[in-house]
């Protein structure tokens, strides 16, 4: 059976610890491969300062390019309204294929705000990777009671904290400080061929 990992977002832009991010997952749960995702409309997200799907699809296709057994679908982004996670999971959903979600700490902490979160966890293994500003103690608290109630296993990933977010990427656009700290050459340069972010 194929070991599928789906990673979604915004991807706004997608930078150097969304990749780090995939590469362990990959790495840590033997997957076969991780499919990045980038969403159309997020019902949970504010669509203010995102720039259109179809270039941040073009950033994530240049970023994962040279990584083994990274893909990209732009099935959320093609989709007609809202993108639900249980909807894009029972789309990737086969018979002879484990899905592995691999989202963030605040992910799990709000799982049962979104929609069918039984169908969610039914359909993947929740994978978490912690990020600052959550307390471990709590965190560990809400798997063990989501695993008990909906019968699943969540699994958290043993990674670094790199502490670099899309917001603040854009943020350094803005004041016209450099980010090729954050991001790969490729995404770097497309960025600035499109003269991106500017006026977010």
């Amino acid at each position: 059976m194929k070991r599928v990992g789906i990673i979604g977002g915004t991807f706004n832009p997608i930078h150097l610890a969304h990749l780090y991010i995939a590469y362990e997952s990959k790495d840590q749960l033997s997957l076969d491969k991780v499919i990045f995702i980038p969403t159309g409309s997020p019902p949970h997200k504010d669509n203010r300062g995102v720039i259109r799907a179809s270039l941040r699809y073009s950033m994530v296709e240049k970023a994962i390019a040279s990584y083994d057994g990274f893909e990209i679908s732009d099935y959320e982004i093609q989709k007609i309204g809202y993108s639900y996670t249980h909807e894009t999971l029972e789309k990737f959903k086969t018979n002879d294929c484990e899905l592995f979600f691999i989202t963030g700490a605040d992910c799990l902490m709000d799982i049962e705000k979104w929609k069918y979160p039984e169908k969610i966890l039914e359909l993947c293994t929740f994978v978490v990777f912690t990020r600052s500003g959550y307390d471990n103690m709590k965190l560990q608290e809400q798997k063990k009671n989501i695993e008990k109630k909906y019968n699943t296993n969540i699994k958290f990933l043993d990674i670094i904290d790199l502490e670099i977010s899309s917001s603040m990427i854009r943020e350094r656009i803005k004041e016209d400080k450099r980010i090729d700290f954050f991001v790969p050459k490729d995404v770097l340069d497309f960025i600035i061929e499109k003269n991106l972010y500017k006026e977010i």
